[in-house]
């Protein structure tokens, strides 16, 4: 280390220095940036009217590989295993260009831009086996194309009209086929794109200053003007400004006299007024109350009659799974309204209550007054009837009733006593001269006796039983001892009850029935009490 240490000093001391950073340096431009050629896609703008535009997608290495969101570079199988939709894509792009040479003919404007890519997303855009496997792999980068240009350009670019150049790999390039792509150049000062006719616009030259108007002007002619009054107007007082007809200089409105003209014309047509204090409203009301009242009625007796009916027909069907009680299966919902017995009811006014008024408005809008034929809806506003007479006390020597009193009701002679008393019997006479009621005897339904057949088998006994009225062993009770069967129908079938007395002892927890409906039949199987058991 000592032997070499002289050594490395005298290579470092003649190493020669790098020249000091100087005004030169600082004012040097930064190298141009050469594209790579990618593909061409054209669009056409959503304004009116559009424009076209021309995206040269490129290429360069010095942007970015996509990356994922754990920050690592992504390959081609990890996109197509995790997708699109969780990397993110550097790119950048170019300032826009107009288009120097319009064609004869063309009725759009045409623009240019450039958009730089990493290689690894243009060779994906391009590779069709990829694109297939991943088809929303082009509408993806295309996207942030348009995105991007809508952002810093301010022009929105239909999606639907993005199509790819086949004629072409780069719009408006360099060289002699304008293919080779123009250098990423940073444009200078505060410009944001081409010029149409130069390579870079230059400076703009400042606007002439217009000459600074005054703020008020003084339009009145120089020489002397008509006076506005004639002279000595304002002195006679005693003519009248207008004739006898008055100003004709307005024109009368269509709605004039109309009370409701202040409302537009087309919604006064479709509208109509109606006033709850107007006698056609009240007596259509007062139809109504009497129809709700009605209704409310019916409803109540309704529901009287049939609120015991739900448990008529939850009753329990003697041919279900005898289970013991509280196995049943609980609701799916179970809903608690105790909590709402605790609400107080608000009390809303009563029909009667709102103050009384004497006019209202009718159809037309014209104020009317209620006469007193149609007040008789409102007992509160009439004037009550006096309980005396103007007078009566005075006279007082006069009988109180003449001819008595008519208000009582008379008592009832000894017929009408002994009438009422036979009411009360049941033994009432009739009438002499009217027709006496004929009485009626209460129809019985008849009840056949069904038909049946017992068979014996092997090791058991058969009931075949016919109830040609049945549709189902619904409400048929079967009741079953070692010597005898017996079967109750219901009454809609109108068959009598069946007893039938068993030639040989049966086991009855081992009995089995059925219903056929296409015999129409109730077979039962009585196994036989076997003594070997």
């Amino acid at each position: 280390l000592a032997q070499a240490l002289p050594e490395l000093l005298g290579l470092a001391l003649q190493r020669p220095r790098p020249p000091a950073p100087g005004p030169a340096m600082e004012m040097a431009p930064a190298p141009p940036l050469v594209l790579g050629v990618g593909f061409c896609l054209q669009a056409d703008s959503c304004s009116t009217p559009p424009s076209r535009w021309f995206l040269n997608m490129c290429k360069h290495r010095m942007i970015d590989m996509p990356l994922a969101y754990s920050g690592k570079p992504v390959s081609r199988d990890w996109i197509l295993t995790h997708g699109i939709g969780n990397m993110k894509v550097p790119f950048d792009m170019g300032s826009f260009r107009k288009l120097k040479v319009r064609a004869e003919g063309a009725k759009h404007t045409t623009f240019c831009v450039d958009i730089v890519f990493s290689p690894f997303i243009v060779q994906l855009f391009m590779d069709d086996d990829f694109c297939n496997k991943m088809q929303q792999y082009r509408p993806f980068v295309i996207n942030l194309a348009l995105n991007r240009i809508e952002e810093c350009i301010g022009v929105k670019l239909a999606t639907s009209s993005v199509t790819l150049v086949k004629s072409l790999r780069y719009k408006d390039g360099e060289g002699g086929d304008g293919g080779r792509p123009r250098d990423f150049t940073e444009l200078p000062g505060d410009m944001d794109s081409l010029a149409s006719d130069e390579g870079i616009r230059g400076p703009s030259t400042p606007a002439r200053a217009e000459e600074p108007q005054p703020l008020i002007q003084d339009l009145t002619p120089a020489g002397p003007s008509k006076p506005a009054l004639r002279k000595g107007f304002l002195n006679k007082g005693g003519g009248k400004l207008y004739g006898e007809e008055g100003s004709r200089e307005g024109v009368l409105p269509e709605n004039a006299g109309d009370p409701m003209g202040w409302m537009p014309k087309k919604l006064r047509q479709n509208s109509k007024i109606i006033d709850c204090n107007s006698p056609e409203y009240q007596q259509q009301e007062r139809q109504r109350q009497a129809a709700e009242e009605s209704n409310n009625m019916k409803k109540e007796f309704k529901d009287s009659i049939l609120n015991d009916l739900g448990a008529w027909s939850k009753r329990r069907d003697c041919w279900n799974e005898d289970t013991p009680d509280g196995t049943d299966q609980p609701s799916k919902y179970s809903a608690d309204y105790s909590r709402f017995g605790s609400i107080p009811d608000v009390e809303e006014p009563k029909p009667g209550q709102e103050a009384s008024r004497d006019w209202y408005v009718d159809s037309t809008g014209q104020c009317r007054r209620v006469e007193q034929s149609t007040t008789n809806s409102r007992p509160a506003a009439q004037t009550p009837a006096r309980g005396l007479k103007p007078g009566f006390l005075e006279a007082s020597k006069t009988p109180l009733y003449p001819e008595g009193s008519v208000e009582g009701k008379a008592p009832p002679d000894e017929a009408e006593l002994l009438r009422g008393l036979g009411g009360l019997l049941g033994k009432e006479d009739q009438a002499p001269g009217s027709q006496g009621l004929t009485s009626v005897a209460p129809k019985v339904v008849q009840r056949s006796v069904p038909e049946f057949k017992l068979n014996e088998l092997s090791d058991a006994l058969q009931l075949l039983v016919d109830v040609p009225s049945l549709d189902s062993m619904a409400d048929v009770n079967l009741d079953v001892t070692e010597r005898q069967a017996s079967l109750d129908f219901p009454s809609t079938a109108r068959l009598q009850p069946l007893r039938v007395e068993l030639p040989s002892a049966v086991v009855p927890s081992r009995v089995r029935a059925k219903f056929s409906k296409k015999t129409r039949q109730i077979t039962v199987t009585l196994p036989l009490n076997s003594p070997d058991g």
